[in-house]
C-alpha cells in the first residue's frame, strides 16, 4: 500500500531552542534533530487520531530501521524552529516519515530528513501494521 508523499498533509510543531540543546559552539547539537524528528512524528500521529501511546499500549511499536538527516544551516539558543512532518509511505510492515526543520517566519530550511520504521510486537518480532492502526493513519493522509 505505498502512497505518494506529495498527497499527504503536513503537521507542524513549533519549538523554541533551549540552552540545553546547544553545544560548546552555541549551536544546536546534531543529536537534537533526531529528538525533534521524534517529537514531530508523535505530533503527526496525535493529529491523525492515533496517539503513539495507544499503539504501544496495544502491544505494537515502530522500531527505527533507518534515519537520515541533512544539516543545512546552524540553529542557535532561543531561535524559533518549526518541525514539519509528513507521512511518506505506509506498507504492510513499514512506515516512513519525512521532516523539515524550518524557520517559521522565513521558511528557510535548517535541516531535512526521514525515518523508516518496522512494526514490531512487544517481543520485538516484526509484524504487520494492524488494520485499525493503518486505517487511522491513512485517515489523515487522505484528507
Amino acid at each position: 500500500m505505498p502512497m505518494d508523499k506529495t498527497e499527504h498533509p503536513v503537521v507542524p510543531l513549533d519549538i523554541t531552542v533551549r540552552f540545553a540543546e546547544t553545544d560548546q559552539m552555541g549551536v544546536v547539537h546534531h543529536s537534537e534533530y533526531v529528538v525533534w524528528f521524534e517529537a514531530g512524528r508523535i505530533a503527526w500521529m496525535e493529529a491523525a487520531g492515533m496517539p503513539y501511546t495507544e499503539i504501544a499500549g496495544a502491544g505494537y511499536n515502530f522500531a527505527v530501521t533507518d534515519l537520515q538527516c541533512r544539516y543545512r544551516n546552524a540553529i542557535r539558543f532561543g531561535d524559533a524552529v518549526q518541525v514539519v512532518t509528513r507521512l511518506a509511505s505506509l506498507r504492510s510492515r513499514q512506515i516512513e516519515f519525512v521532516y523539515e526543520i524550518r524557520n517559521p517566519r522565513s521558511g528557510a530550511v535548517y535541516a531535512d530528513g526521514r525515518t523508516r520504521h518496522t512494526c514490531v510486537d512487544d517481543d520485538g518480532r516484526m509484524t504487520r501494521v494492524p488494520n485499525w492502526i493503518a486505517d487511522r493513519l491513512m485517515g489523515i493522509a487522505s484528507e
